[in-house]
């Protein structure tokens, strides 16, 4: 057997001596949606940004597996340093050490390996066990081995932490009215690192900067992308994304994208797109009941976290812009609405029913955009996220932001 891959599973797998994993494992809240999957026979997948806790997610899979399991029946493997080494080989050395195949496998940073869809199929078709992938990149990288692994594979997406979630690794209880002090101050620390969970303990500025910056967002850009799409000059993509981050939330013309930057608006189509696939940025559309109409029409673009933290800007009309990006993660928006006349309401959520969501970082606003689309739609209620302000005005709820984020 291979010494330096029989270390590296001794050593990830600690549980095998140990019968547990002694480090504290802070719990996701995906991980409620995760386990009603467990017993299911299919792969499950996990993506999102570098950093954003994939590791910790299966070390809380784990944890709970070893409620009622043999420790060796489960085996932990990252391909960052392990790129060439065949995923049969790591299940072999498994055995080897414990005498026993494993029943549960995770596998993470899967994409590192060619072919791993392929790879992985083999391994779910021949043997009785239960298949875990994570990947730094996005669904995307996943969704092209639909084909490949077609029935055989549920896909998961793991955020930056919620604010309810950074509240919970702070030790910060939710109760809005008696820790409304403490949930006040926590705000503006969350809004600066981002929601990502190793800078939850860190208040230096230019460490956040430049965690957030060095260690996902090029990374992100220049290894990333360009090694699952041909790039030429990922720096245009930086660009692109530099540009929203300097006004999240903006509606992006393409046209004058492209003169802006010179390139052509096809290639501004696919950038976008790829900041997309690599999750750094969300996209919602201008709400049609009409969903063909919907596509055609002007987009906006935000981070897919909070930017705060490394933008230079630092007034309240940008933290106003930063709030509203917050509002549209924790709503999972994917629609706003803009007339020609230029009236707009910031969030449509279009689920179980049609709720429009105005977010308003002050004590005043403006209530026509959101009676007009109330009045359109023949809708009966509708929101405003304010600052403070809580009351009703006819269908209009007015709820503080905090509050509302807490919910």
């Amino acid at each position: 057997m291979n010494q330096k891959l029989s270390n590296a599973l001794v050593e990830s797998n600690p549980w095998w001596k140990s019968g547990e994993i002694k480090v504290e494992v802070k719990k996701r809240d995906l991980m409620n949606e995760i386990n009603k999957y467990i017993p299911k026979k299919q792969i499950i997948a996990v993506s999102g940004l570098r950093r954003v806790g994939k590791t910790t997610l299966f070390y809380g899979i784990i944890k709970k597996l070893l409620l009622k399991n043999n420790p060796k029946d489960i085996l932990y493997f990252s391909f960052d340093d392990f790129e060439e080494q065949e995923l049969e080989g790591i299940i072999d050395a498994h055995t080897e050490i414990n005498n026993q195949p494993p029943r549960f496998i995770f596998f993470d940073e899967i994409q590192k390996v060619n072919n791993w869809s392929n790879k992985i199929k083999r391994i779910y078709d021949n043997k009785k066990v239960k298949i875990f992938v994570s990947g730094s990149e996005s669904l995307f990288v996943i969704r092209k081995t639909k084909e490949t692994l077609a029935g055989r594979i549920f896909e998961f997406s793991l955020n930056p932490l919620s604010f309810r979630e950074y509240l919970f690794f702070k030790g910060i209880k939710e109760n809005y009215l008696l820790y409304q002090k403490e949930i006040r101050a926590a705000f503006k620390h969350y809004l600066r690192i981002g929601g990502f969970p190793e800078l939850t303990g860190e208040d230096d500025a230019q460490i956040i900067r430049r965690y957030i910056n060095e260690g996902i967002i090029e990374k992100a850009v220049f290894m990333d992308i360009p090694q699952t799409f041909k790039i030429e000059d990922p720096s245009i993509i930086r660009s692109i994304l530099n540009i929203i981050i300097d006004n999240p939330g903006m509606i992006i013309e393409i046209s004058n994208l492209s003169r802006e930057l010179g390139i052509t608006r096809q290639t501004i189509s696919k950038y976008l797109f790829y900041l997309e696939t690599a999750q750094l940025i969300k996209k919602l559309y201008n709400y049609s009941k009409n969903r063909s109409t919907t596509e055609k029409k002007l987009k906006k673009y935000y981070l897919t976290f909070s930017c705060l933290g490394i933008s230079y800007r630092q007034d309240e009309t940008y933290i106003s812009k930063i709030v509203e990006n917050i509002c549209v993660l924790h709503a999972d928006a994917n629609f706003f609405w803009r007339t020609p006349q230029k009236d707009e309401v910031d969030i449509i959520l279009d689920k179980k029913i049609i709720l429009p969501v105005e977010i308003k970082y002050s004590n005043k606003a403006d209530t026509k955009p959101i009676t007009k689309f109330m009045k359109k739609y023949s809708l009966k209620k509708g929101c405003i996220i304010t600052k403070d302000f809580e009351g009703k005005k006819g269908g209009i709820e007015f709820i503080p932001l905090l509050k509302w984020l807490l919910d």
